[in-house]
């Protein structure tokens, strides 16, 4: 009897022995023990994407100096992450698309760029327009734009006198105040508009800012553009003329002026000799 218990104990033992090294050789089980890290990273990350580790749950805005970006826009942009992006899967977050949507739907964001922390955080870097102008356009449009012409926000939508309240508007904030009839606003790139011929108009606005006035009032008329600054002085530029020279025009007068130390009240560089008058 013990020699058939024992004799069945080997057979077993043999036939377990087999069924291993059998297995052992099976492909599939080779592969998986070569591989066993790569299987084990996998199965983990199966488990993390099953238990949502990764779906974005939180965010960081900043300015581009690395400072909490301005309270208004954090707040647009917090409200759009809220609604659009927590909660979906790290891996199919694009920042480009991201920042490119951000830009398109928020008027104050010049660019955005995006970094994406693992496993579910991303730190938002906001380069924003500064509000420069508060812009009176014909008489019918109020709005707060930068100084690159780009429309922030549309003002006195509520008020019935428009021309009266975008005056009033601007009594309160440190903005200039911009009027023309002659000009009107158009579509650019990232869904925003713009105020037209603004560029040619800020270049005159920052060599008159670069001798140190701070500039209160722009009017544009029949192409004449005054500059006013805050002590009521008045610096005249033309849109038909030459930028280039008008510019080279005004750097050499006021040069003149600040070594003479000479007051003013009118700059006038649409001629080739400028006029100055006290």
């Amino acid at each position: 009897m013990e020699e058939i218990i024992e004799r069945k104990a080997n057979i077993k033992g043999t036939t377990k022995s087999w069924f291993k090294e059998r297995l052992s050789r099976f492909k599939p089980v080779v592969f998986i023990k070569k591989n066993l890290p790569i299987f084990i990273f996998i199965i983990l990350f199966l488990l993390s994407l099953l238990f949502r580790i990764w779906d974005i749950k939180k965010y960081d805005i900043y300015d581009t100096s690395g400072t909490p970006a301005d309270t208004g826009v954090s707040k647009l942009v917090s409200d759009y992450l809220d609604k659009n992006v927590l909660g979906k899967n790290f891996f199919f977050i694009n920042s480009v698309s991201l920042s490119d949507e951000l830009a398109r739907n928020i008027s104050y964001i010049n660019y955005v760029n995006i970094s994406k922390l693992v496993p579910n955080k991303l730190v938002i870097m906001l380069d924003l327009f500064s509000p420069k102008f508060v812009a009176l356009i014909g008489t019918e449009k109020c709005s707060l734009l930068s100084l690159e012409g780009i429309v922030l926000e549309e003002l006195c939508l509520e008020s019935e006198d428009i021309k009266n309240c975008c005056t009033e508007y601007v009594k309160d904030t440190p903005y200039s105040f911009f009027k023309s009839e002659e000009m009107d606003f158009a579509d650019i790139t990232s869904g925003k508009r713009s105020l037209l011929v603004i560029d040619t108009i800020s270049k005159m606005i920052k060599i008159v800012e670069s001798f140190g006035g701070s500039i209160k009032e722009v009017y544009l008329e029949q192409n004449i553009i005054d500059i006013i600054d805050e002590e009521g002085r008045v610096s005249r530029f033309s849109l038909s003329d030459n930028l280039t020279t008008q510019l080279a025009r005004y750097f050499v007068v006021m040069r003149k002026i600040r070594q003479d130390e000479m007051k003013y009240s009118i700059i006038d560089v649409r001629f080739e000799r400028p006029v100055v008058k006290n």
